[in-house]
């Protein structure tokens, strides 16, 4: 009897954990992608918003502390280093290396070394060895 009762329980718990997953109403559905699509459009709008807002600013007025910390800026260069989220951009020659911490709100796609970007973001100061920082919240690659 002890055995019958629990084959039954362990019957009644097996049948209880079923792998498949409820389908979801076609109303639900829908709702969820008009979320969704709710939610690109937003992004799309506050990165045009950010784009237009900033100023392009070259490397000497970065290194020199002629930008306000915390303004928004724009920059372009080439990647010359990628690894955990900072890169290392560099400006028309080599001496002019800005870093930039990555902090895309876009969907983040690998950046390889060599690729021109053009950084939106923020500008953050200078680091502890006097190299510029930005924020890059907008990062287009070419």
């Amino acid at each position: 009897m002890k055995k019958l009762m629990m084959l039954i329980i362990a019957a009644a718990m097996l049948a209880a954990c079923s792998n498949e997953e409820k389908n979801e109403p076609a109303a639900e559905q829908q709702q969820d992608a008009v979320k969704d699509q709710a939610e690109v459009g937003m992004e799309e709008g506050m990165e045009e918003g950010l784009k237009a807002g900033t100023v392009e600013q070259d490397y000497a007025a970065l290194s020199q502390d002629e930008v306000t910390v915390n303004s928004k800026v724009k920059f372009i260069g080439t990647v010359t280093a990628y690894e955990d989220g900072k890169m290392e951009v560099q400006g028309e020659s080599a001496d002019e290396i800005v870093r930039v911490d990555d902090i895309r709100i876009s969907e983040r796609t690998e950046i390889v070394e060599g690729t021109e970007v053009i950084v939106y973001g923020s500008y953050n100061g200078k680091n502890d060895d006097g190299v510029p920082v930005i924020k890059g919240i907008f990062i287009d690659a070419d």
